[in-house]
């Protein structure tokens, strides 16, 4: 399998994207083929992942703007399924680092769900990004398997591309993250097979911290709904806590039925400068 990573901009190749999204999310998460066209003339990203002349993968992004600065919103990224797990969106995600850093961008945002441990591995510990900004039922209700029945809260991920955090991250040379020992803020328990959180913790005030979360949160969502509902609760009044506490989220560790997020009270500068991970190996 060659597969191969080029922009994308011409009107044939947003419409093969168009056709893609469709395939890979559904009809009413496509976004027209005139809209792409008109984002990626004035400032949009648009990469394709190509098997052949097949187009099997996606990323899109377009030009933000928030605590005064410009930088590129992540919007959307896929593959279809038998192209999934194969490490290709990771290559997909720097590409788009190199492209945006061509074209001025010191940072990328995206959102993605804090209880999906899979895509918490990927951005934190793969890439290098940070989190300080928790968005209560970010989407509104949603009807598809992944959402439906929950409230859509989200973190705001922070990629600051040309930090050396994240250099670090590519040249692979990152501090792998360990959260044994670091004072917990929620404890958990396992009932009839299914991780609850049993309790939280707001007055904790160590350097660092570990919040423990589902590390299959879907399973969890499919044996109990309940349990899945408690974790939503108990992990946003938590995040939003330590967070408005000058607590930053820098890594996950994934156990077997957990994944423990690291919280560090340090300034953001600091954290850009490089990892320093006590206890980490």
């Amino acid at each position: 399998m060659n597969i191969t990573f080029r922009k994308l901009a011409e009107k044939t190749d947003l419409e093969k994207l168009e056709e893609l999204e469709s395939a890979v999310w559904s009809e009413s998460s496509v976004v027209p083929s005139h809209m792409t066209l008109t984002l990626a003339k004035f400032g949009g990203l648009f990469l394709g992942a190509f098997d052949g002349d097949r187009m099997i993968g996606f990323l899109y992004s377009f030009p933000g703007y928030t605590d005064q600065e410009l930088h590129l919103c992540s919007h959307m990224l896929g593959f279809l399924p038998e192209y999934r797990k194969q490490g290709l969106g990771v290559q997909m995600k720097w590409m788009q680092r190199s492209e945006a850093l061509a074209e001025g961008y010191r940072r990328i945002t995206w959102t993605y769900d804090p209880l999906e441990t899979v895509n918490a591995y990927l951005n934190l510990v793969k890439l290098g990004g940070v989190v300080h900004r928790y968005i209560p039922n970010c989407y509104g209700e949603l009807a598809d398997d992944m959402n439906r029945g929950l409230p859509t809260d989200r973190f705001l991920l922070d990629w600051h591309i040309a930090s050396d955090r994240v250099m670090q991250h590519h040249a692979g040379k990152s501090v792998r993250p360990d959260a044994s020992g670091l004072p917990a803020v929620l404890f958990y328990q396992e009932k009839n097979g299914v991780v609850q959180p049993a309790g939280i913790h707001l007055d904790q005030s160590e350097e660092r911290l570990s919040l423990p979360v589902p590390a299959h949160f879907q399973a969890v969502k499919q044996a109990d709904m309940g349990a899945a509902a408690a974790w939503r609760e108990a992990t946003r009044e938590l995040f939003t806590h330590y967070f408005s506490k000058g607590y930053i989220v820098t890594g996950i560790c994934r156990q077997q039925s957990t994944a423990s997020y690291i919280l560090e009270k340090r300034s953001l500068e600091d954290v850009l400068q490089g990892e320093r991970l006590a206890g980490a190996k």
